[in-house]
């Protein structure tokens, strides 16, 4: 068939028509869900906005902004009727039974997450999450505990009410569709073949609603933040899609890592970490400069002649080193970028097996270098040319402070056609440079997460030839260098201090995660503001990069629980911590140990302090995960 004569066809339909009739009931049943929704965030708002308050806009917006959630919701309720009207518009079946069950179910399902979210989120203030959900349920009697009778049975009537409101409304969809109306025995084949491809159609706009779209990043929590204010963004998200996120990431690995009873984990782990603001050594001419925080996509040590790597890869690295602050011995905490972004920016470890970034409710609940400094004045930006809705990185970024996002939406179809994950780094360097030279006179800082030096390794430059990842690498250390020296001729350099680190490490160079240098990567500070060249040999971790800066601002650091100022006397154990997928590894200057959690075995050739590493190691893991469950 045509495709003219499709379109001919559907013009023909009518309600009287059976595919008419079943277009018709779907898209009631879909816009159903949205409007239910769109109503529940208006009376959410109303009632949790505390001593603030907010306008007409602010309510649109929180409608406009959540509508991905809403539309996720509606697809994953409607695509059941979907399939079975498909079905129905070529065999008769009697669903009045099916029908009355179906909505009993979803009308149940939805007014219970609007009645929990509503009621507990002046408590918890994040949204429902199906982790403190099933907390309760294991504990009922703590659940209620503190819940009046009054309180509990104004809540059933609530919830009873709402239920039979939603499934009188889903009913009264269903009318037509509980009927069973016999599909007519002689139907043209151009007609099926229509009603065939269009309902194929709907299922594909569904699985597109429920996906998000058709980018790289896939519909999470963070999809809908769309401001710094807290009690906007948990307005645009949807209830039943947070319960339905969290639910389905939902891992408790406090049993898998329970090593240590209480007494022994706190003996090992007190002297891991201080939270001090003393310094044996001073970098700054003064404490408050303008930031820079560029992140450089997978910048290991591997790529960095001055760091023992590669020769010649990164030139202007190692030249721009020289007049700089570089940290010969520090070592990422992690492998993926969304995790190497969190543990940069809010000093905090990774995991093994799970993303912290992709909680929206603990990530938010985390200390932040952006809500540190704005606690003093200074403005936050963050620029990344690529997707910036992927693994929650959008809501983290909100939540931890930054009030203005540069992403992907900001730059023109061609910009963004330079790299398969967004603009190139050619491209957002420039607009680095010209976000500095619009600040005004008060203090700010920007955080830059860069992408050309990532797989699939295209970029417009071929310096190193028979190598397309350190080629990759190499553009963006010629693009480093550009910049640096564009910024030097202008006023903004004096005041400026420009901290390079890495997210994590590249890899295919290093031979695995044996391999001593495998989580070694760049950490440098340039501009104006540094007193003097240094060259830094302790052994750190990307973790300590947050209580580092602030010692240096003189800015508290207590509550980055897990982040150590370098340059504190108290700094007695230099040690850099590890974990990858299901594994662990810790080196201080006994040597490097690395820990298989699933065969539950040392993989590096045991050394002289092996155990004692493996032992600092799970510590260390234990522990975080206690504190992370307890955010």
């Amino acid at each position: 068939m045509k495709i003219r004569d499709y379109f001919k066809h559907i013009k023909e339909w009518t309600l009287r028509d059976r595919l008419g009739r079943g277009m018709l009931f779907l898209l009631k049943y879909y816009f159903a869900f949205i409007l239910l929704s769109a109503i529940y965030k208006i009376l959410f708002l109303t009632f949790n906005h505390g001593d603030e308050s907010f306008s007409f806009v602010d309510y649109a917006d929180i409608v406009t902004n959540g509508i991905k959630h809403d539309f996720a919701i509606a697809g994953y309720f409607t695509a059941i009727p979907t399939l079975l009207t498909l079905v129905k518009f070529y065999k008769h079946l009697p669903l009045r039974i099916f029908y009355k069950c179906y909505n009993t179910v979803i009308a149940l399902a939805a007014s219970l997450a609007f009645v929990a979210d509503m009621t507990l989120y002046p408590y918890w203030k994040h949204k429902l999450d199906a982790a403190d959900v099933i907390i309760y349920i294991d504990s009922p009697a703590n659940a209620i505990a503190s819940v009046t009778v009054t309180h509990l049975i104004t809540l059933a009537i609530v919830l009873a009410v709402l239920t039979f409101a939603i499934y009188k409304l889903l009913s009264y969809i269903c009318k037509g569709e509980m009927r069973g109306v016999r599909v007519p025995s002689k139907k043209s084949v151009v007609h099926r073949t229509t009603g065939s491809l269009t309902y194929i159609i709907v299922c594909g706009l569904l699985f597109l609603g429920i996906r998000g779209g058709v980018t790289e990043s896939t519909n999470n929590i963070g999809t809908v933040y769309y401001t710094n204010h807290e009690t906007l963004n948990h307005a645009s998200v949807n209830p039943i899609f947070s319960f339905l996120h969290t639910l389905a990431n939902l891992e408790d690995f406090r049993k898998e890592y329970s090593f240590y009873d209480e007494e022994e984990l706190n003996i090992l782990t007190r002297e891991l970490y201080s939270q001090d603001i003393q310094l044996s050594d001073t970098l700054l001419k003064n404490n408050r400069p303008n930031i820079v925080t560029i992140i450089l996509e997978g910048m290991g040590g591997i790529l960095v002649e001055d760091l023992g790597g590669i020769k010649g890869v990164t030139p202007n690295i190692d030249r721009l080193s020289e007049d700089g602050v570089l940290f010969t011995q520090c070592y990422a905490n992690s492998f993926r970028t969304d995790r190497g972004v969190l543990c940069t920016l809010s000093g905090f470890p990774s995991f093994p097996k799970t993303s912290v970034m992709k909680d929206a409710n603990k990530c938010s609940k985390l200390p932040s270098l952006a809500n540190s400094l704005k606690r003093i004045g200074y403005s936050n930006t963050f620029l990344y040319g690529g997707d910036i809705n992927f693994t929650n990185m959008k809501g983290y970024l909100y939540s931890s402070g930054y009030e203005k996002l540069i992403s992907d939406q900001d730059f023109t179809r061609e910009e963004l056609s330079t790299h398969r994950w967004g603009a190139g780094d050619d491209i957002t360097f420039n607009k680095l440079y010209e976000i500095i030279m619009n600040q005004g006179s008060n203090p700010w800082h920007i955080t830059y997460l860069t992408l050309s030096s990532h797989e699939p390794w295209e970029v417009p430059y071929n310096r190193i030839s028979n190598d397309e990842v350190a080629n990759s690498f190499a553009f963006t250390d010629e693009m480093l260098g550009r910049f640096v020296e564009k910024l030097k001729a202008t006023d903004k350099w004096d005041n400026t201090l420009i901290i390079c680190i890495a997210d994590h490490t590249v890899t295919g160079y290093t031979k695995g995660q044996t391999e001593r240098s495998r989580n070694q990567i760049l950490f440098m500070m340039l501009g104006g503001a540094i007193k003097e060249p240094k060259r830094i040999d302790r052994i750190c971790n990307q973790t300590d990069f947050v209580a580092t800066i602030l010692a240096q601002m003189q800015l508290p650091v207590e509550e980055f629980r897990f982040s150590r100022n370098i340059f504190s006397p108290k700094y007695t154990y230099p040690f850099a911590y590890h974990s990858y997928n299901n594994g662990i590894s810790l080196i201080d200057s006994t040597g490097y140990s690395v820990y298989d959690l699933d065969g539950k075995r040392e993989m590096t050739a045991p050394t002289e302090g092996s155990e004692e590493r493996i032992g600092t190691a799970k510590a260390i893991l234990q522990s975080t995960y206690n504190h992370y469950f307890s955010l």
